[in-house]
């Protein structure tokens, strides 16, 4: 018994230290947190689209990659950018750049296939290429596999405890919560400081372990890098350490307390 009551709480620690990171996790990838990040960092100054515009097409990346995931919404959104766009140009007397997109192409709103062809061919400046929805739909599919197995890991951590504690050591049940929140801290502590001293080896190891075909990387002034630009990854990471370790810190408080 004691041997199994061992080996549950190894498991149980694993499973809560994944489940505090994907907490983390769970709130980066709400819709606040995507907006208010955006209309912080997002790059107005090298886009042809103001913040609030950039503020959209960002929201609009984040329920495709990690919501709704729908593909006409996505290129409606920057359809829609993209009018407004040329009509203040067109009021001012500016002159419509060349590889800007055909939206006259456009006449159905919903018409998944008349918004691809209004951007076919046109400069990333101004709209998403096949090969960045591409990019977004990797990452929607991540998040599906994902998902599914995060809440098993959970559900995993929850049993654990249980049995743990049904078996009558609480004291047990603490050093689980210690462990957990000790592992998760070192270890964003150590991301931290990598992330911190270079973010672009960060991110790019980040991208290459799970992007492996290599679809990540794009024009510095391309429309997904102006609403999403490198501080707004970073910005993700400190909500995401923060989250983290704020739930280490309550388990391990938690933790101590049944301990004694």
């Amino acid at each position: 018994m004691k041997i199994a009551r061992g080996i549950v709480a190894v498991l149980t620690t694993i499973a809560l230290a994944v489940s505090f990171v994907a907490a983390g996790f769970a709130v980066c990838i709400l819709p606040p947190v995507t907006h208010t990040l955006s209309s912080w960092f997002a790059k107005d100054a090298i886009s042809p689209f103001d913040r609030t515009q950039l503020v959209e097409v960002a929201d609009a990346t984040r329920d495709f990659s990690f919501g709704a995931h729908d593909e006409a919404d996505l290129y409606r959104v920057i359809y829609l950018v993209d009018v407004e766009y040329q009509q203040s140009l067109l009021d001012t007397g500016g002159t419509v750049p060349s590889d800007f997109p055909k939206l006259d192409r456009v006449t159905d709103r919903s018409s998944l296939p008349q918004l691809k062809s209004a951007f076919a061919g046109a400069s990333e400046l101004y709209c998403y290429s096949e090969n960045t929805v591409s990019h977004l739909d990797d990452c929607y599919k991540i998040m599906a596999v994902a998902f599914p197995i995060l809440v098993v890991v959970a559900a995993i951590a929850l049993v654990g405890l249980v049995f743990t504690g049904v078996a009558g050591n609480k004291r047990l049940v603490g050093v689980v919560l210690i462990a957990a929140g000790v592992v998760v801290m070192v270890s964003f502590v150590g991301l931290g400081v990598w992330a911190g001293v270079d973010f672009a080896g960060f991110f790019r190891t980040f991208h290459q372990l799970f992007f492996s075909q290599g679809n990540w990387e794009f024009p510095y002034d391309s429309l997904l890098i102006c609403a999403l630009p490198t501080e707004f990854w970073m910005g993700m990471g400190v909500v995401w350490l923060g989250v983290a370790i704020i739930v280490s810190i309550l388990s391990i408080v938690i933790g101590k307390g049944l301990r004694k």
